[in-house]
Parts: structure tokens; C-alpha cells; sequence
């Protein structure tokens, strides 16, 4: 699924450069089972019980951000998107995924969680809210879980 448009694209892209530059995050390596998925980082994303119910009406996005072999930085490179998430919320990121040409998937990713709402409405504030594990994860090893549970800052004048 897309997002409503392209610019809502490259904001969340711009932001979440941000975040992880700030936040530095990553994914964990929990499993029950301790399996692993060749090809792909799957995972489960829950909601911290302090981020309002009424944000599960956006969209979530699942970034995956991997160091290039001519990049020191890590950069956005696969994602995936769930319209209205009921949490918790398991994902699957693989090759198909891919946004830049070129790229393999594979080796060490790091995963960013961003849940969005423009509500539009002043009975419902807009915001977004974001997550990452505390370490890096590997394609094609253990399944991963992303806490979302940080505020994000409002870019435009319509929330607190």
C-alpha cells in the first residue's frame, strides 16, 4: 500500500534519518523460538500503552536503513506499510521491498517504526510516534521486536 502522497513520503523518509541519527537504534535479536528467515527481517512491532489508541488510524512504517558499501551513513533503503495496524503488528521485509536500485539485501539493517496519523481534525490531534530495537539486526536471523513508544516533534503547527 502507498502513502497519500509523495511528499508524506519524503517527509517521513527526512524525519527518520533524523531519529535514527539521534536515537541511533537498531533492532533485537528476541525470539521465543529462536528461528531465523533467510532473505528476510521479520518481526513483530507493539504500541507502548502511553501512545493514544486513536493513533492506530494512520499508517505505520517499517523502515529497514543498511550501510552501503561506498556509504559511511546508514541510509533508508526497504520499507513497508500497514494502513490502520492493529497491534501487535508482525512484518516481513525481503529483497521485493527495496526502494533504490542496486541495492542487496542482505548483511547487518538496522529497523526504524514510525506510526502516522494527519487527522485533519481538531478533535483529533495529528502525530507521529517512532521506535527501534537497542541493536542491529541481521538478514535472515532471529525475528525482531520494535516498541514504539517516543514522540516525535510536530513539523507543521497542528499538534501539541
Amino acid at each position: 500500500m502507498q502513502l497519500r502522497n509523495t511528499t508524506s513520503v519524503g517527509r517521513i523518509l527526512s524525519v527518520l534519518l533524523i531519529v535514527v541519527a539521534i536515537l541511533s537504534g537498531g533492532c533485537s535479536r528476541t525470539s521465543s523460538d529462536g528461528r531465523t528467515v533467510p532473505g528476510k527481517v521479520v518481526g513483530t512491532v507493539v504500541l507502548d500503552p502511553k501512545v493514544p489508541l486513536w493513533m492506530t488510524h494512520g499508517s505505520l512504517a517499517v523502515v529497514a536503513l543498511m550501510k552501503g558499501p561506498t556509504s559511511p551513513d546508514w541510509l533508508p533503503v526497504a520499507r513497508v506499510v500497514f494502513v490502520h495496524p492493529t497491534f501487535p503488528v508482525p512484518f516481513e521485509i525481503s529483497q521485493k521491498d527495496v526502494r533504490l536500485t542496486g541495492i542487496t539485501f542482505q548483511g547487518n539493517v538496522r529497523l526504524v517504526a514510525r506510526l502516522s496519523l494527519e487527522s485533519g481534525s481538531s478533535l483529533v490531534t495529528s502525530g507521529e510516534y517512532s521506535g527501534t530495537a537497542p541493536v542491529d539486526a541481521t538478514v535472515g536471523g532471529s525475528p525482531v521486536r520494535i516498541v514504539i513508544d517516543r514522540k516525535l516533534p510536530t513539523l507543521s503547527g497542528n499538534g501539541p
